[in-house]
C-alpha cells in the first residue's frame, strides 16, 4: 500500500512519523558499531509508541502533495488505513511496514513492534554499508631456541693462607686508624718493615697466627744462625708459647734456625733469620717474598 511507502519516505527526513488514531514511529540515532568484526555505519534505530495519535498533519499533508488530492480525502484515505490495520490486529495477523518492521499483539494483548529495516534511514550515511572484516592478530615472531645448560655451583674455598692473612690484616687496619700521628718521626726513622713492626706493636689488637706459618714451605737454607742481631725476619707471632715452640721445631727442620725472640704485645715473635744491617735483612727478605709472596713474613727491628 501507498501509506506504507509514504511513512517510510518521512521517516528518511523526520525523526517522528504519527499516524493519526494509531501511534506513531519514532527514529533514535544509533551511532556506529563494531562487533563480532563487523563494522555498522551509524543508522536510525525506529521505534513505536503507541500513545501518540494526535493528528500532526505531518502524513495527511504528505499524501495529499504525492496524490494530487485535497486535505480531506486524505484524511479520509488515512482512516481507511488506520480501520484495515486494526482488524489485522485484532485477527492476529502481522501488519508490514515495508523496509521498517511490523507490527503484532504478544500473548497480553500488547502491541509489539518488530523493526526489520532494510535499508539505512539515516540520511547522512548514505552509501555507507555494513561490511565484516578478519581479525588482525599479532604476528608471532619465532624466538630462537637456546639451550640451556646445567652447571653444577662451585663451592667456595678459602684457603687457610689467606684466612690467616685477613685474620691479621683487619686487626692492623684498625689499629692504624688508631694510632696517633704524633709517632710519626719515629715511624719515619725506620725501614718499610720497621714501620709495619712498629704499628703492630702499637696496635691494642692481640693477633694470632697458626703455627702451620707459610714460611716453613720455603727451601732457602740458612746460611746465618739467629745470633744477637739488630734486625730479623720474623716467620710468625704466637699468643701460646707453646706454639711459638713448635713453629721454632719446624723451622728447625726447614734449615733454619729459628728463635723466639720474646714477647711483644702479649704475641711471641719467632724469627727465621738475623741480619746484622737492614740492608742484608731486606735483601734476604725480598728473596722470600719472591718465593711465596703470601707469606707475610716481617724484619723486626731489635733495639
Amino acid at each position: 500500500m501507498e501509506i506504507n511507502q509514504y511513512i517510510k519516505e518521512l521517516l528518511l527526513l523526520n525523526d517522528c512519523v504519527i499516524i493519526p488514531e494509531f501511534g506513531g514511529f519514532v527514529a533514535n540515532y544509533e551511532p556506529a558499531s563494531i562487533e563480532n568484526n563487523k563494522f555498522s555505519p551509524p543508522a536510525k534505530e525506529i521505534a513505536f509508541n503507541n500513545k501518540l495519535t494526535s493528528n500532526d498533519g505531518l502524513l495527511v499533508n504528505y499524501i495529499s502533495n504525492n496524490e494530487g488530492i485535497n486535505f480531506f480525502e486524505a484524511k479520509r484515505k488515512l482512516d481507511n488505513f488506520v480501520e484495515e490495520t486494526l482488524l489485522n490486529l485484532e485477527r492476529n495477523r502481522n501488519v508490514y511496514f515495508e523496509g521498517v518492521g511490523y507490527l503484532h499483539y504478544d500473548s497480553r494483548e500488547n502491541l509489539q513492534f518488530e523493526p526489520q529495516l532494510k535499508q539505512n534511514l539515516l540520511v547522512e550515511s548514505y552509501g555507507l554499508q555494513n561490511f565484516s572484516y578478519e581479525k588482525l592478530y599479532q604476528r608471532q615472531m619465532p624466538k630462537p631456541a637456546f639451550k640451556v645448560e646445567y652447571r653444577e655451583p662451585i663451592p667456595v674455598i678459602f684457603q687457610r693462607r689467606q684466612l690467616q692473612k685477613l685474620i691479621v690484616a683487619v686487626p692492623l687496619l684498625i689499629a692504624m686508624a688508631l694510632i696517633p700521628m704524633k709517632n710519626n718521626k719515629e715511624y719515619l726513622s725506620k725501614s718499610d718493615m720497621g714501620l709495619w713492626e712498629a704499628i703492630t706493636q702499637s696496635a691494642p689488637v692481640a693477633v694470632v697466627i697458626p703455627q702451620e706459618q707459610s714460611a716453613a714451605e720455603f727451601k732457602v737454607p740458612s746460611t746465618t744462625a739467629t745470633t744477637d742481631f739488630k734486625y730479623y725476619i720474623i716467620g710468625g707471632s704466637f699468643k701460646s708459647e707453646e706454639n711459638a715452640s713448635k713453629y721454632v721445631r719446624q723451622l728447625n727442620e726447614q734449615g733454619y734456625t729459628g728463635k723466639d725472640l720474646g714477647v711483644f704485645k702479649g704475641l711471641h715473635r719467632v724469627a727465621m733469620k738475623g741480619f746484622p744491617t737492614m740492608e742484608e735483612a731486606q735483601h734476604e727478605l725480598n728473596l722470600l717474598l719472591q718465593q711465596s709472596p703470601q707469606s707475610g713474613v716481617w724484619i723486626h727491628v731489635n733495639e
